[in-house]
């Protein structure tokens, strides 16, 4: 999938053109329903098809600006499972198609620029965090946030495997050996012999040490590919005497309490995305607590507001520090980014979605402004600031609320 980010974000919002479509549809990511998705898509297609017909669009140029659409409703190799959702993009210039890990609301829209509101929830996490899933036979290095994960090779040199580690020591001296006879593996047995290691306590010491000098190597190795001064977290996943090796010996020095125990070598990307996530959620999560209790600290005061027009008309100056919002839509209205001010509000949706530069003296229900929150959003993001998104009926923010910088 690809990654949703600021950068992402802020490249959708600046495509400005007459006529935009935005689709975003929840998908059942068990890949059992995909007939219903994607009739459900098509119908989206279909309802975005009759709104260009009644603006008066060509026929052609309708057909041509939803090909892309069309494309993803009709090729079934795409429904397979796995996303929650998916967010289409198209106009004039071609269509983007993003997979979403988040179940969006179920949304088209049809404006002079693309509607963003429910692609927040889908946002990669401000927090970077690292995970290390430790095996004898292969060891990998992976960075992930809350969205995505992706595999980082370690450093030329590093070990990523006990037998790797032990080329190096086919002749070291310090694993002396000599005969006894009638020695086996399993006892002593007349008329046989058995090499014997001596001077450091038998067989179990010896695995001991390679694993303790093949942790020693790798964890030089993870601390070069993460950086010496990263203060993100590395989760540790394997079996528990392979972490609890590693822990002993490691040099980086942000390694998570959190950890997820047992073999690593059948695992996929996506499976250590999803056992990390649940590993260290609680954490992620209550970094964004700590938004909304700065929301909560402030909310009395001018340091705050829940006011949409108030909120969009700080993003735009760059005032907002913090700005929380739900999935949900609207108000609507027109947004002056010459006078900060915000007019012709709406409380019911309009059939089409226009942030043109130029206020109308009469907008009509038909014809009415952006949504403010959505606007908001983006000149968040623009000016520094961050977005925190929830989803749903649960979502502690109901429309938006923003902690103001000053």
């Amino acid at each position: 999938m690809k990654a949703i980010d600021r950068d992402t974000i802020l490249r959708l919002a600046g495509h400005g053109r007459w006529p935009s479509v935005s689709i975003f549809l929840p998908t059942d990511h068990l890949g059992i329903r995909t007939d219903a998705d994607r009739i459900r898509l098509r119908n989206l297609i279909k309802d975005a098809h009759d709104r260009l017909v009644a603006d008066g669009e060509r026929a052609g140029d309708i057909d041509a600006l939803l090909a892309g659409a069309i494309q993803v409703a009709a090729d079934g190799s795409l429904w397979g499972g796995g996303p929650n959702g998916v967010a289409i993009f198209s106009d004039a210039e071609g269509t983007e198609t993003f997979w979403l890990d988040a179940d969006p609301p179920e949304v088209m829209v049809v404006g002079d620029r693309f509607y963003l509101r429910p692609l927040y929830g889908a946002m990669a996490d401000d927090t970077r965090v690292w995970a290390l899933a430790i095996d004898s036979n292969k060891t990998r290095l992976f960075r992930l946030d809350r969205t995505d994960i992706e595999e980082v090779p370690l450093p030329e040199g590093t070990p990523v495997s006990m037998a790797e580690d032990m080329q190096y020591d086919q002749g070291d001296e310090s694993l002396q050996y000599h005969t006894v006879p009638g020695a086996t593996p399993e006892g002593v047995s007349p008329g046989s012999n058995a090499a014997m290691f001596h001077g450091h306590g038998g067989s179990k010491d010896v695995d001991k040490m390679q694993r303790q000098r093949f942790m020693q190597e790798l964890s030089r190795g993870v601390v070069k590919g993460i950086g010496a001064e990263s203060a993100d977290p590395l989760v540790l996943l394997g079996v528990d005497y392979l972490v609890q090796d590693f822990r002993e010996v490691s040099a980086y020095s942000h390694v998570a309490k959190e950890q997820v125990l047992g073999a690593t070598d059948y695992l996929s990307p996506a499976d250590v995305h999803r056992a990390v996530l649940v590993a260290i959620g609680p954490r992620l999560e209550a970094k964004r607590a700590v938004d909304l209790e700065e929301y909560q600290e402030f909310a009395a005061s001018m340091r705050a507001s829940d006011d949409p027009a108030e909120i969009v008309a700080a993003a735009a100056s760059g005032r907002v520090k913090t700005l929380l919002m739900d999935d949900s839509a609207g108000p609507w209205g027109w947004f002056d980014r010459t006078t900060f001010e915000t007019t012709h509000l709406c409380e019911l949706e309009p059939r089409y979605l226009r942030d043109t530069a130029e206020t109308p003296t009469d907008p009509d229900l038909f014809d009415c402004g952006w949504d403010l929150v959505d606007l908001a959003a983006a000149e968040t993001l623009k000016h520094g600031g961050k977005v925190r998104a929830y989803r749903g009926e649960l979502s502690p923010i109901k429309g938006a609320a923003a902690v103001f910088r000053y």
